[in-house]
């Protein structure tokens, strides 16, 4: 069944059930699903699979899981939606301000090439960027 969101008064968001809805159609679409909820799976999200098919190199991986940032689809689609912007307007290698980290990413293969936690900034030097963003 399909499934409405709704914002209530004082209750928060609810979710309920389309009586309406084809079960034969949703049951399929829930077997396409990869997470236990619905959402993506974590393998998904360590791959770097989702996000507009933004990619995150070994090294970006490492950097991540070290300085302990985790990046969701949330995330993901903020990236992916600067590196359209760095891409019209001819960025090749760029750096990404958020307010958490910083991320290097390469426009042309939509990889994140490195990420640095915003409180490791400072005396931080990137070379060979031709463009910088701030992410809001």
């Amino acid at each position: 069944m399909r499934r409405l969101d709704l914002l209530l008064p004082r209750a928060g968001p609810r979710s309920i059930v389309d009586p309406t809805a084809d079960r034969t159609r949703d049951a399929d679409a829930g077997k396409a699903r990869s997470g236990a909820l619905g959402g993506p799976s974590f393998d998904d999200i360590l791959s770097g699979t989702l996000g507009g098919n933004v990619k995150l190199s070994a090294h970006a991986q490492q950097r991540l899981q070290s300085r302990g940032i985790e990046l969701g689809p949330v995330e993901l689609d903020r990236i992916s939606q600067a590196i359209d912007l760095l891409a019209q307007k001819g960025g090749k290698e760029s750096l990404l301000l958020s307010d958490r980290a910083a991320f290097v990413v390469s426009v042309p293969n939509r990889t994140v090439i490195t990420a640095v936690a915003r409180d490791e900034l400072k005396d931080n030097v990137f070379t060979q960027i031709d463009s910088a963003l701030l992410l809001d």
